[in-house]
This record gives structure tokens, sequence and C-alpha cells, in this order.
């Protein structure tokens, strides 16, 4: 039997990258497969009696509607991923699903013990990576789509006017002997 011999020949069309892209088909029609087809149509249709001019600038104006409702499209997607959108949650109360992996693995599933916990914090800033969102609570950063409930941020409470009162009128005491004695 002959020997199996490596050639050290790579077949760039078989990375999973480019195997991945060729499974997943486009079933949508852009504005550059409606270009073509009007290409083809204009090439292969009958030189004695060719298309009419009002259905040519029917077409055209077709096109021009089909490439704007994508130029909104990529717009209205843009604003909703905005900064200024995610920003309002800065000093906010947040609380999102936590996750906590104690090291036991379960024998039937193989898999290791996940406990979950509602966790939640003040947002201290917004991060964005690669296009996601992200809020930064302490140390940890959430993604925006993990969050489950936002709140104002509890107000503290303030003194009572008693307690204000006694401070006061204490610290002007000490502050009238102390110049008294230093005469």
């Amino acid at each position: 039997m002959a020997d199996i011999v490596s050639t050290g020949v790579v077949w760039p069309n078989y990375a999973a990258e480019n195997v991945s892209k060729a499974s997943k088909k486009d079933t949508q029609l852009g504005k550059d497969d409606f270009l073509k087809l009007m290409m083809a149509q204009m090439q292969y249709q009958d030189p004695l009696s060719p298309m009419d001019n009002s259905q040519m600038i029917a077409q055209m104006a077709q096109f021009t509607s089909v490439e704007q409702l994508t130029n909104i499209s990529n717009q209205l997607t843009a604003m909703s991923q905005s900064l200024g959108n995610s920003s309002g949650l800065i000093g906010k109360l947040v609380s999102w699903v936590g996750e906590t992996k104690t090291g036991n693995y379960d024998v039937n599933t193989g898999k290791t013990e996940v406990i979950q916990t509602i966790e939640s914090g003040l947002v201290d800033s917004i991060i964005v990576r690669s296009g996601t969102h992200y809020v930064k609570v302490g140390g940890k950063e959430v993604e925006l789509s993990q969050i489950q409930q936002v709140e104002n941020a509890p107000v503290p409470e303030e003194p009572s006017e008693e307690e204000g009162s006694h401070s006061n009128s204490g610290a002007g005491n000490d502050a009238a002997g102390e110049g008294a004695g230093a005469q």
C-alpha cells in the first residue's frame, strides 16, 4: 500500500470561515442585486423593440428608493446602538443575572455547577468594544443586553434639622471658646 505524503498544500477555500460564509445564504435582495438585474435586462433586451423610456425611469426610481431605504435602515441600526442612548444609564441602579461556577461537576451532565444570582449596582460608565455596549459597575463590565432592570439610584437621606442645628451650635461654641481663651 502507498504511504500518504503531506505536500503542505493549503486550500484557502476550505478554511472554516470560508465554509461558514458559503453555507449562509442571504435571501434578501439588496441594491447591488437590483442593479445587476437591471443591467442584465438592458444588456439582453431585444434591439428591435427596446425598453420604453418611461419603464427605464421607473426602474431607476425604484433603484434609488431601494438605496435610500437601505441607508435609512443602516442609520436606524446605528442610532439604536449609539452611545447617547446608553449614556442615560450612568448613575442608574441596574440589575442582571450573575453566574458563579462552583468548581463542582455534575456527573450526569459532565458540566460544572453554575449558581445564578441577581446582581446589581450603580453604573459608573459606558464602554463600547467592537460595537457592543457594556455598563461598568464597580469592577465589572456587563453587556447591555444582559441588564434586566433599571431603576433610579436611591437618594441619600439628609440629616434632620434637629441633628443639623445641634452640630452647628456646638461648633459655634467651640470656636467662640477658643477665641476667648486665646486673648
